[in-house]
Parts: structure tokens; sequence; C-alpha cells
């Protein structure tokens, strides 16, 4: 068994080999090929009908060589900052495609999962499918009486896709060992994100999920999301409602005026900024293939494998730099990307800043900032290397997004600007910080921190005396040191002491607030007014002591 995974793998390696000088790259194909293997003969010259763009070209290698590459590719699109902002848009085109399973196939593995007869499942059954990607395809059906679509995983894909992605592990170890500039980009870390990213699409139970808990996000809106029917859904078979509407694909493509783009457009890209500042949950792969228009030309979404998570912190972070990039203040941005930790505070600020400021000059228009652009400035730019630019996975997957809805949006409408949906959504979270059900929550946190910190202290004082008492560390001081010391740890004692009276108070009054009895006082209860005042001005008293005494 071992024998023939080794022979299968040389096999499927060679045919990388193959397909990568097909497609003009045959240097790179040398570093992944076995050192005993003969390189293939075949044409090594680019040929005039193939596109002199290799990024077009490694688009290609990478739909010619099938499942697991192509969504190895979309995955790679998500990291901008490690392969270019270029290179990740064209893999963002990558089209998944299959053969189609004939139908005594797919009828057999659906009564396998749910083990009854496909008669006694669904009252009719299309044979044809009527769409076929690269790990399922897609027939309709009726149930219970209800048009219904309902995806099929392809058989043996797991094995495929399992096989696939050890030799991706492979050639990432090789050229990790064999190319310096590889070991920057950590390829075998690459390749195991996107094996924990693939198996959780071959779950369609995981995708029903997604598409159950969007559906409850934006019920309430006009975006259709499809009903899943979770008694009819395995980890092989997904039910849906079916979508009654076209592809985007067909509407950009569309001469006439039969559908509103200008609406399509404003309102899906309105979703979609809702999805990720209101929610913290969004469809996180916008492409036209996953965008629907049903016949009143709203918007519908489809295919919910890939969804963006984002917690409050980071939605407040997101806010304001989308506030100060359409403001075009390069002092607060600088500040704002120093504070996130995306740049190191190590640099000097007065260049950053700078560096940010000739950023937004470019992209400034006469009523607002184009947010995308300049989230996208900052990856293609030589800040993320000059100045270590580190951008989180959940960051990036929101610059894509957001780049993505602005493409398609332009395509739709050639004036469309995200930043004028993003702006009021991004206000809207700044000013609901400052509820008292958010301050609670934060000041609550806050608490727990400072309790946490009073328990684990006196434990490791103890452990540091026991360590100076063994005679293991050496500490020479003087009088005048010892009393800075004790004078700066007073400072602290009082300074935390504050704190936590301060935040007690804004708990107390929060929870006052929420009283609908009593004397009130600008519409608040009399007592939580005076609890946010009070509470307030021992904030800044504490504030001025910091600033005061600083540099201790």
């Amino acid at each position: 068994m071992v024998l023939n995974d080794r022979r299968r793998d040389l096999a499927r390696i060679n045919e990388i080999v193959h397909v990568l000088i097909k497609h003009g790259f045959e240097s790179f194909a040398l570093y992944i090929s076995n050192k005993n293997s003969r390189i293939p003969f075949i044409n090594r010259n680019i040929s005039e009908d193939m596109p002199s763009d290799a990024n077009v070209r490694l688009r290609f290698v990478l739909q010619e060589l099938g499942t697991t590459f192509i969504k190895l590719g979309q995955t790679l699109s998500t990291y901008p900052e490690l392969i270019g902002f270029d290179l990740a848009h064209e893999l963002s085109l990558l089209q998944e495609s299959a053969p189609v399973d004939d139908f005594e196939v797919v009828k057999e593995i659906i009564e396998s999962e749910f083990s009854r007869p496909l008669d006694e499942i669904f009252d009719e059954f299309s044979e044809e499918p009527i769409a076929s990607a690269s790990i399922g395809q897609v027939h309709t059906a009726f149930l219970n009486n209800k048009y219904v679509a309902v995806k099929v995983q392809h058989p043996g894909i797991k094995k495929t896709i399992k096989s696939d992605i050890r030799i991706m592990n492979i050639i990432a170890n090789r050229l990790d060992n064999r190319l310096d500039i590889a070991k920057s980009y950590n390829l075998p870390g690459l390749v195991d994100v996107f094996e924990r990213d693939i198996k959780k699409e071959l779950d369609y139970k995981f995708e029903a999920m997604n598409a159950i808990h969007l559906y409850d996000l934006l019920k309430n809106d006009d975006i259709y999301v499809p009903k899943v029917y979770r008694d009819y859904t395995t980890s092989k078979v997904l039910t849906m409602e079916y979508v009654d509407g076209v592809s985007l694909n067909t509407v950009l493509k569309s001469k006439d005026d039969k559908y509103d783009k200008e609406h399509i457009a404003l309102q899906g890209a309105d979703s979609f900024i809702k999805q990720i500042l209101e929610y913290g949950f969004y469809h996180a792969d916008p492409h036209p293939g996953n965008i629907f228009v049903l016949e009143n030309n709203n918007v519908a979404f489809v295919d919910f494998g890939m969804m963006g998570h984002l917690d409050d912190d980071l939605r407040e972070d997101l806010a304001k730099l989308f506030i100060f990039i359409s403001e075009g203040d390069a002092k607060l941005l600088t500040k704002q990307l120093m504070y996130m930790g995306i740049v190191d505070d190590s640099n000097d600020y007065k260049e950053i800043e700078y560096e940010i400021l000739q950023l937004l000059d470019r992209y400034y228009g006469i009523q607002f900032n184009d947010i995308s652009g300049v989230l996208r400035g900052l990856i293609e730019d030589d800040l993320l290397n000059e100045y270590g630019v580190i951008l989180p996975r959940d960051l990036m997957m929101v610059i894509r997004t957001l780049s993505m809805i602005d493409d398609v949006g332009r395509s739709l409408k050639p004036d469309f600007n995200t930043t004028e949906i993003v702006k009021p959504y991004a206000l809207k979270l700044l000013l609901n910080t400052a509820k008292p059900k958010r301050l609670m929550s934060k000041t609550a946190s806050t608490i727990m921190d400072v309790e946490h910190l009073s328990k684990k202290l006196p434990a490791s004082l103890l452990n540091f005396f026991s360590v100076v008492e063994d005679g293991h560390l050496n500490i020479a001081l003087y009088m005048e040191e010892v009393d800075r010391i004790n004078a700066i740890a007073s400072r602290i004692v009082n300074e935390i002491v504050l704190a936590i009276i301060t935040a007690a108070l804004l708990v107390g009054s929060s929870l006052i607030m929420g009283i609908n009895s009593g004397i009130r006082i600008l519409g608040y209860p009399i007592l939580g007014f005076i609890g946010f005042t009070f509470s307030a001005i021992i904030g800044i008293v504490l504030i001025v002591m910091i600033i005061r005494g600083g540099n201790y």
C-alpha cells in the first residue's frame, strides 16, 4: 500500500513538473522535481498564443492541475501581502469546474448517506445537474412540493485531495530546502493552513451552518439567502432552497437595460459592509459566480464555504481605519496602525506618517478617499518590507473582500466607490461603542484582567523573592534608586486603585441606566447620570496623573 502511494506520488509530481514546463515555468519545475528524475522533453519555449503575464500562466497551471490546486490558488489569493496583490487578484479568478458524475453514481451517494431509496427522500429528482464544481455538482429536486437545489459531493474527492496535499507537502519541503527565498514564505506552514481550510469545505454540514447563520442575520433584509433543509443535509449532501435567478456573471455581460445594475451594485455592497462591520460574520468570497440576481433585481448569495469572522475589537479597529482613511487623516491613521500592531512601533513615527500621507494623496478624491485603494496600497507599496507592516489574516480577508466588492461594483456602476457605503456603518459602530451596554462589557473584561493580575501577582512576587533569597539574582541599588522605585510602585498602585473604582462606577451606573422609574436627567436615571459623570471626572484625573508622571 505504501509502495503504491509512493508510485502515485511520483507520477503526480512528474505530471506537475510537466504542466509547469508546458506553461513556461521550467526553472521552477527543476526545483520541485526529484533529483534523480529526468525533466520530460517538451517544447520549453512559451508559444506565441500563451500569455506573457506570469500570473495568468500560473493560474492556468493551477486550473489544469485540478481541484486541490484550484482551491490552493483561491486560498493563496487571501494572502496578497505574501504573494502580491496582482497575483492574488489573478488567483481569485480561478474557476472551479469538474467532469459531471453519472446519475447512478449520484443516486448511490444520496441513498448511502440517508439509508433510504432516492424516491422516498425526494418527490422528484433531476438526473442532469445544473452545475458542477470541483468538489460537488448540483441537481434540482422537489422536496415536500418545494423546489430545492441538492449539492452532491463527487465520489473519491476526499481521497484525491488527501493525496494532493501529501504531494504539496513534499513540494513545499523541497522548495524550502532548495530555494533560499522560499524560506521566508514558510511554504510548509501555508500548506498546513490550506489543509485546515479545505477540510471544512469537504464537510457540507459546515457550509450548512454558515448559511443558516447568515440567513438568521439577514432575514429582515432584501438580500436573499437560501434556506437550508437540515434533515436532508449530511457531510456529502447539502439541500437548500433553489435560487431562481441568474448569476452576476450574466448580468455583467448583459448589454441591455433588463437589469438595474446600479441597484444591484449598491444593495450588494451595502449588505457586505453591513455583514463585516455590524455582524462580524460575512461572506468572504464575493466573486460574481457566488452572487445571483433575482427577477426583482435583488441580490442573492450562494456557496457559503468561505466565511469571515471578526471579533468586536477588530471591528472597532476597522471602523477607525475606515474613518481616518475617508477623512484623509495621516496622523490618526498612522497611530491606529501602530495601536493595532500592524506597523512596528519601533519605527520612526514621522517617517511612517509621511509615507502614509503620500499613500493617501494618491487615492484622494474631491468628496472622499478610496478606502479599498488605500488598503491595497498598504500591501502593494514597500511599507510592508521597509517598516515591518504585519497584516493579520482576518484583516487580509477583509481587504480582499472589499477589493472584490469594489471591482464588481465598478463593473456594474463606473462611478461606484465603496467608501460612500462604508463610512456610515463605521460611524454607527464607533457611536455604539460609547453606549452603556458596550462600556459595561468592556469594563467587565477589564475588571476580570485586573482580578486575574491581582491573583497571579502575589505568587509571582513570592517566586521572585525565592530566587533572590537563593542567591540566583544579584541586585545593587543606591538609596536614591530605591526611593525612586518606591515612588513608581506607589503611583502604579494608586492608578490601579483609581482604575478599579472608575470601572466599578461605570458598571454600577450602566446597570442603573436600565431602570425605567425614578427622577431622570436628560432622559437618564439621576443615579446613573451622576455615576457616569463622577466616573468620567475620576477618569480625567487618572489620565492627568498618568500624563504628568508618565516618565516616572
